[in-house]
């Protein structure tokens, strides 16, 4: 980067009369560059922020929240850096140390370590002004005292030359103090924080109306500007209640595609437990998780059933109507499914997506993805009876006339069913395998390819 900026500097100003100055901190560095003209000597000075990465970090990732944990060791006092928009995402009383008893915690702005910080204000463009000596009052506002007249005044960043003192763009420093200055000093940082967050995605295959395979996938991703060197990865299935409610920040969908690490194909993660309704998972490969970005990985194997059919409701009425079926997918899977974003292909067509639910093990989890304009159905219903006191109708007896509807070049099965009433009674029908379940009748049916099934139902429905 370094390098770029310097050769982008000595093109623009097409310059032979150049010396280049670096300076190079540890969250900053400087690159000067100093040019003779006819009317003298200038100096122009870019400022680059870097931050480095934080090493054999531990990440416990839930749904809306992570947990991050790193361990230190070292000699006096402790001291750690937040970039802005990393501190921003901090959970507010949070952080936590656990190790060698400390006698002070500190949290401040590290731009407040310019006050009070010499500088030399310089004209931003060339002219034979006064060089202003002055001191920062307030870093925030860049509010300078004078030292020669005495006065105050603002002036312009990209102005100020710093003496006593590097410059910074901000951001927060933590530092733990111990009893004595020399102590050796170990333990775990710990913080929750928004920002890094984990999604199960699955892509489901369908071969046939009842083979199909499912593959698995954690998707990691990283909003903050800051890089992470993970040594293992703890993922959980629910969320957890915190005592505030705080802005997610960054939108999920403003992070970059995917990017490849180094873990070999054969890496995996592993399920290790339950507890209270909390599933969990652990990778024990290190990665690194650059900044903006988001990683995908091989996630649990599931062995998975799964069956296709067509299905739509409907209520019961006089007169004709007509609908169209949806596809309707029963997944059963011999683990528990955190929730995540299912894709669809059947027969290597994709079908669609649909947000996948926590799905409890050997439960039938029912996925409806759109409609099929081949399947159709058409009522005409009549009222052959019924009955009221004054106002109010109690009940009315149905004579139900339906066709199903079957234009494609195959068989097709599925369901139709119809809202009831409180009380439902089939009184009469010429549909096999119909049955009442609660206020509902369901009409299962199978139709050949290029066909039409037919029947009538005489039904009465109570409501009082």
């Amino acid at each position: 980067m370094m390098n770029n900026i310097i050769r982008s500097l000595v093109r623009v100003h097409h310059m032979s009369h150049i010396s280049i100055l670096l300076k190079e901190f540890s969250q900053q560095f400087e690159i000067c560059l100093q040019y003779r003209l006819k009317k003298g000597i200038y100096k122009l000075c870019i400022i680059e922020t870097t931050v480095d990465p934080l090493r054999a970090v531990d990440l416990n990732i839930h749904n809306s929240v992570t947990e991050i944990r790193q361990i230190q060791s070292g000699v006096g006092a402790y001291q750690s850096y937040f970039k802005n928009d990393e501190y921003a995402n901090i959970i507010d009383g949070s952080i936590s140390w656990d190790g060698t008893p400390f006698i002070k915690q500190e949290l401040y702005n590290t731009i407040d370590g310019l006050k009070d910080a010499l500088v030399i204000v310089r004209p931003s463009t060339p002219c034979k002004c006064t060089i202003i000596e002055a001191k920062i009052i307030d870093p925030e506002t860049m509010l300078l005292y004078n030292l020669g007249t005495k006065g105050y005044f603002y002036a312009d960043r990209g102005s100020i030359e710093y003496r006593s003192t590097r410059p910074n763009q901000g951001g927060t420093t933590l530092r733990f103090e111990f009893k004595k200055n020399d102590t050796t000093y170990t333990g775990t940082l710990s913080y929750l924080m928004r920002g890094i967050t984990w999604l199960p995605n699955y892509d489901l295959f369908i071969k046939d109306a009842n083979t199909c395979n499912l593959r698995a996938y954690a998707n990691i991703r990283n909003n903050q500007q800051q890089e992470y060197q993970v040594d293992n990865t703890y993922l959980y299935s629910g969320d957890i209640q915190l005592a505030n409610t705080y802005p997610t920040g960054i939108p999920v969908r403003a992070v970059q595609a995917g990017i490849a690490i180094d873990i070999t194909s054969s890496s995996s993660i592993n399920f290790d437990g339950e507890q209270k309704g909390f599933y969990y998972y652990s990778l024990k490969d290190k990665y690194t998780l650059r900044p903006k970005s988001s990683i995908r990985l091989p996630f649990i194997n599931v062995n998975l059933k799964c069956k296709f059919y067509y299905k739509t409701t409907t209520g019961i009425s006089s007169g004709q109507y007509k609908g169209i079926f949806q596809r309707h997918y029963d997944l059963i899977s011999d683990q528990f499914l955190p929730a995540g974003i299912l894709t669809i292909r059947d027969n290597q067509i994709l079908m669609g997506q649909s947000n996948l639910p926590d799905v409890p093990i050997n439960y039938t989890q029912t996925v409806v993805l759109g409609q099929d304009n081949d399947v159709q159905y058409l009522i005409k219903g009549n009222v052959t009876a019924s009955n009221k006191d004054t106002t109010t109708i109690t009940w009315q007896t149905y004579e139900l006339d339906m066709t199903i509807f079957n234009y494609k070049d195959k068989d097709v099965r599925g369901q139709l069913d119809f809202y009831g009433a409180f009380q439902t009674t089939i009184n009469k029908t010429t549909c096999n395998s119909l049955k009442v379940d609660g206020t509902m009748i369901n009409l299962p049916f199978q139709v050949t390819k290029n066909n039409n099934y037919h029947c009538r139902i005489i039904v009465t429905l109570k409501w009082g």
